[in-house]
């Protein structure tokens, strides 16, 4: 992945967290039960944001040549699992809002473990990206 591709990739991704954020932001208000689960995940989605802005911005400004293939490779892989995660964050955000009555329960069961599987990927993401970002601004 070259290193346009990389920063396009990472203002995406926090376009998806924006929207991401939202849905969390009803739901929680909508499910008090999910509330201190989805802060959790709202801090990952932010401390990921954190990361791709800064990582964008040195990636574009690098010299041409400077990002190795392999480190752009392993960003590239990285930004694309985020943007899995993050999708999935929001689709089960959004799946378990549309229930209803059954919300409470249904999130207790299942929505819980399933956002917990989903932010433990993120942390690692978050993690794979910050190396990356501090191998590109050295």
């Amino acid at each position: 992945m070259d290193p346009l591709s990389i920063a396009a990739s990472s203002f995406g991704i926090v376009g998806a967290i924006a929207k991401a954020s939202i849905s969390i932001m009803e739901f929680s208000q909508q499910a008090k039960d999910a509330a201190e689960d989805l802060q959790r995940v709202s801090s990952e989605l932010q401390a990921l944001s954190a990361i791709l802005d800064p990582l964008a911005r040195n990636v574009s400004r690098a010299p041409q040549g400077t990002v190795p293939a392999a480190l752009a490779q392993q960003l590239g892989s990285s930004l694309d699992g985020c943007a899995l995660v993050v999708a999935r964050i929001e689709t089960a955000v959004e799946k378990y809002q549309k229930d209803g009555a059954w919300t409470r329960t249904k999130w207790v069961m299942f929505g819980r473990g399933d956002v917990e599987k989903l932010r433990s990927s993120l942390e690692a993401y978050k993690m794979a990206l910050s190396l990356g970002l501090h191998v590109v601004s050295v």
